[in-house]
Order: C-alpha cells, then sequence, then structure tokens
C-alpha cells in the first residue's frame, strides 16, 4: 500500500492492516530489533519504520513522561527512562 517498511518483515493482522513479524508473539520480539535489550539494541530498520513505531516516544526525550514507552521498558524488565537519562543539549 505505499509504505516504505520492507514487505519481508511484516504480516498481516486483518484484510487492511499489516504489522511487524514478531510483535504478536506471546513474547513479542520485533523481527526489525537488533542486539540484546537493555543492552544494545536498535531499530535494524529505523529510517523506514512503520508509523505506529514513529508515534511512540521514548521517556524524556522531549521532555514528557511516555506512558507506551514505561509500559514495554516495564514488559521486557527495563528501569522506566528519567530526565536524567537524556544529557543537557548545550548550544554554542
Amino acid at each position: 500500500m505505499g509504505g516504505v517498511v520492507p514487505p519481508e518483515l511484516t504480516e498481516t493482522l486483518d484484510p487492511h492492516r499489516l504489522v511487524m513479524r514478531g510483535t504478536r508473539a506471546y513474547q513479542p520480539r520485533c523481527v526489525g530489533l537488533k542486539g540484546t535489550l537493555g543492552k544494545d539494541a536498535l531499530c535494524g530498520i529505523y529510517e523506514r519504520r512503520p508509523s505506529v513505531c514513529r508515534e511512540v516516544e521514548p521517556s524524556w526525550e522531549f521532555g514528557r513522561p511516555s506512558a507506551q514507552c514505561d509500559k514495554a521498558r516495564i514488559a521486557h524488565g527495563l528501569p522506566v527512562l528519567t530526565p536524567a537519562d537524556w544529557p543537557a543539549v548545550v548550544e554554542a
């Protein structure tokens, strides 16, 4: 339907929607996620990630908490992010 996510990384949710493979599993792990959670994990298709992923902000990256981010981190046994996790931006 004109998206930018590689089709081989998706599966059908219903006749009108796709999801990333792995996200509907009992213990979800997106096929696009690379590395080890809590250590060096990152999105392997970051520039082409789906809109639903773009909508989830990391807690405090933009000065506010994110309930979705906190819930996901807790589900994976990770501590929630705090303002201290984001270094201050120093403007020249």
